[in-house]
């Protein structure tokens, strides 16, 4: 009994490791992450049904080989702390860099004033590098970490 519990134990383990994309996650190089990314198809539909935001405009994310960043049309509910939205679309521009988290890889981006998006360092595990390996997904937290609530952008070129 004692070796069916243990290889049960096992078995739930490797599972688990084996279904988390950022745990034992090689550090992606910036050449793999630069490039354009846009919102998912699930995201836009999360965006529409649970935070009530009617028409949804391109929204992107362009990495760059030089560490600048530009963000379009970012859904304001992602900067909220709490999650909420009031409908609006903010942008910027700024630079990059990857950090290693606590689990895996996150983006510390740098916003320039100019833009409708709050200057200031965003940071954290606010957007996470999602996939153990190219193409990356970008994943940025919605309030609350502990809600689960994400939105994913996909690199659409490089």
């Amino acid at each position: 009994m004692r070796r069916f519990l243990a290889s049960q134990a096992i078995f739930v383990l490797a599972m688990t490791l084996a279904g988390c994309d950022r745990i034992f996650a090689p550090e992606p190089a910036a050449s793999d992450l630069v490039g354009a990314y846009r919102l998912m198809a699930d995201s836009e539909d999360f965006l529409r049904t649970q935070k009530q935001y009617g028409s949804i405009p391109v929204s992107a994310i362009e990495l760059r080989a030089d560490s600048s960043i530009s963000l379009r049309n970012l859904p304001d509910c992602a900067t909220d702390g709490f999650g909420k939205s009031n409908g609006r679309f903010l942008s910027g521009e700024g630079k990059w860099r990857l950090r290693k988290a606590f689990i895996g890889y996150t983006l510390t981006l740098d916003i320039r004033d100019g833009g409708s998006l709050s200057a200031g360092i965003y940071t954290g595990d606010w957007i996470a590098i999602r996939r153990r390996s190219t193409p990356h997904i970008l994943e940025i937290t919605v309030g609350d970490p502990d809600s689960g609530e994400t939105i994913r952008y996909e690199r659409s070129s490089s």
